[in-house]
C-alpha cells in the first residue's frame, strides 16, 4: 500500500473557484480528477466511473453534502469509497470540535456523524495545498487499505463456502443465516454495523471447520468424547482464523461463542446468559433453528413446525433467550421465504 500513488478522485463543490484550485493542485501531483456542483451529477458520476475517494462540501447548490455522502455510504458498490466533507471555516466555531459543529447542520432524520454513514474525514477550509495533498494521500490509503481487507474477507467466505459446497445436503446455509440473523437484528432494532457484523458471521461462523479432519464431520457413526471434543473446538479455530482481521473485530465474538447456552452447557467457554455476547446470542437461535431443519448425520431434519417448537421449548429450559426466540417465531419466520428467495436460497430439502 502506497499512499502517494495517484488516485482517481470526485470532488463535488458549488464554489467554481475552490473546484479550480483543488483539481490543478491534485492534477501536478498525478491524480486524475473529476469535478461536478451538483449532488446530482455526483450521483451520476460514482455510478458510472470507478473512484478512489470522494470529497464533497457540506452545502451544494441542490442539497447537502451530508445526503450525498450517506448515499454513498448505503450503495452497495461504494461501500470502499472513502468520503471527506469539506467544511469552511465560518461553519465552525473557534476552538470547537468541527464534527460537534457540523452535526448541527444535519437535518432532521439524516444519519448521525460517526455511524457507518457518516464521512470518513472532514476537511476545513481554506488549507494550505500542501496540507490538502496530504489528507488527500491519506484518503487513498484508506482506500487501498479497505480494498485489501475485502481481499482478506472474500478469501474467508470462499473458504467457508468451500468447506459447505463439500456437502450437498448443507448447501445454503451460511447465506440462509446471513439473511435471517440481519432480519432478526433488524426486528430487534440492531444498527447497521451490528447487522454488518451478523451478515458476515452468517458466512464465517464455521469456518473453523476447515481445520477439523472431513472424516469426522462426515462421520454418521456416534462420535467418540475425544472426536466430539476435538469437533468442538471449531469456534475457537475459527476465531483464530480470523484474529488478523482488524474488520472481523465485531465478529469474532460470534464466531466463538455461536454454540454457548444460556444454562452454560454451550461451548467453547460454557458462558451463561448474561456472560454471552448479545450478537451471539442473538445469532445462535438463528443457527440453532437452521441446524434442526437441515440433515445431520445423527439424525434426519425436523419439519419447521417441529424445530420451532423445540427451539420454544429449549428456550424454556434457558438454552436461548425467549424474547430473540419470539421475535424470530413471530416477526422473521412469516416473511421468511420470501426473504430467502430474494436471497436466491432456500430451506433445505427434507
Amino acid at each position: 500500500m502506497q499512499a502517494h500513488r495517484p488516485g482517481d478522485l470526485l470532488i463535488v463543490d458549488g464554489n467554481s473557484q475552490f473546484l479550480t484550485l483543488a483539481a490543478t493542485t491534485l492534477n501536478r501531483r498525478g491524480h486524475s480528477v473529476r469535478v461536478c456542483a451538483y449532488a446530482s451529477e455526483a450521483r451520476e458520476h460514482l455510478e458510472n466511473y470507478t473512484f478512489d475517494a470522494l470529497l464533497c462540501a457540506l452545502d451544494l447548490p441542490d442539497g447537502s453534502g451530508a445526503e450525498l455522502c450517506a448515499w454513498t455510504k448505503r450503495h452497495a458498490d461504494l461501500a470502499n469509497l472513502p468520503v471527506a466533507m469539506l467544511v469552511d471555516a465560518d461553519r465552525v466555531a473557534p476552538s470547537s470540535d468541527p464534527v460537534a459543529e457540523i452535526m448541527r447542520d444535519y437535518a432532521p432524520g439524516a444519519p448521525v456523524l460517526g455511524g457507518v454513514l457518516a464521512p470518513d474525514e472532514f476537511i476545513v477550509r481554506p488549507i494550505r495545498p500542501e496540507e490538502f495533498v496530504v489528507r488527500v494521500s491519506a484518503l487513498l490509503k484508506m482506500r487501498r487499505y479497505r480494498d485489501e481487507v475485502s481481499n482478506v474477507l472474500n478469501a474467508l467466505i470462499a473458504v467457508a463456502e468451500g468447506i459447505e459446497e463439500q456437502d450437498k445436503r448443507a448447501r445454503g446455509h451460511c447465506r440462509r443465516l446471513a439473511t435471517l440473523s440481519v432480519l432478526l437484528g433488524a426486528t430487534a432494532g440492531c444498527d447497521e454495523y451490528q447487522l454488518l457484523s451478523l451478515e458476515r458471521a452468517g458466512y464465517l461462523h464455521d469456518i473453523g471447520r476447515a481445520q477439523i479432519p472431513g472424516a469426522l464431520l462426515e462421520k454418521v457413526q456416534p462420535l467418540t468424547p475425544r472426536e466430539s471434543e476435538i469437533v468442538r473446538e471449531h469456534p475457537v479455530l475459527g476465531e483464530r482464523l480470523c484474529h488478523g482481521v482488524v474488520a472481523l473485530t465485531s465478529v469474532r465474538p460470534i464466531i466463538r461463542h455461536h454454540h454457548e447456552r444460556g444454562d452454560g452447557s454451550g461451548y467453547p467457554d460454557h458462558l451463561k446468559e448474561g456472560q454471552i455476547p448479545p450478537l451471539a446470542a442473538l445469532f445462535s437461535v438463528v443457527d440453532v433453528f437452521d441446524s434442526m431443519m437441515t440433515w445431520r448425520p445423527y439424525r434426519q431434519p425436523l419439519p419447521r413446525w417441529q424445530a420451532l417448537e423445540t427451539l420454544r421449548r429449549e428456550s424454556e429450559q434457558g438454552f436461548w433467550n425467549r424474547e430473540l426466540v419470539e421475535l424470530f417465531a413471530t416477526q422473521v419466520l412469516p416473511t421468511a421465504d420470501e426473504h430467502l428467495r430474494a436471497s436466491d436460497v432456500n430451506w433445505p430439502a427434507s
